[in-house]
């Protein structure tokens, strides 16, 4: 199992929702990603690509890339809840191919917020260069998501 959080990220008690989300999310260990900074409205965290990630063309698959953004804008919308906050709607804009061996960094930020809505972006980035770019549409509900 992947480390959920990197070493020096304080979680402190307004993100234990956020925290058991993260804690319960498989995806995480599949990626081999890491949060690295978790605070209210904002997520961050990295992975580097590697085979089990690759497509047909030997860079990372543009399904895993959304995978990463998509786990990072979970994270910076359920920062700021106590409730379920899940995705409404969601786009990506890839700009540049993420290769392999590299680290991949995510960047999300929850941008608005109104009534059980918020908006957030998430930038993808090797190194400097920004390789995608993400926009969700997030919507708090009573009702916890289930397995079954």
């Amino acid at each position: 199992m992947t480390q959920r959080f990197a070493d020096g990220v304080e979680i402190t008690p307004d993100l234990a929702h956020a925290k058991a989300m993260f804690d319960a999310d498989a995806t995480l260990d599949y990626l081999g990603a890491t949060i690295t900074r978790l605070e209210p409205g904002v997520c961050e965290g990295e992975f580097v690509v590697d085979k089990r990630h690759a497509n047909g063309f030997g860079v990372c698959q543009g399904g895993v890339l959304f995978t990463f953004a998509d786990a990072l804008f979970g994270g910076a919308c359920n920062s700021r809840r106590d409730a379920p906050t899940v995705s409404a709607q969601s786009d990506m804009v890839y700009l540049a191919p993420a290769k392999m061996g590299r680290a991949i960094r995510g960047v999300a930020r929850e941008r608005h917020q109104w009534g059980r809505n918020g908006l957030s972006n998430v930038t993808l980035y090797d190194g400097d260069t920004v390789i995608a770019e993400f926009r969700g549409l997030s919507r708090t509900t009573n009702r916890p998501p289930t397995g079954n």
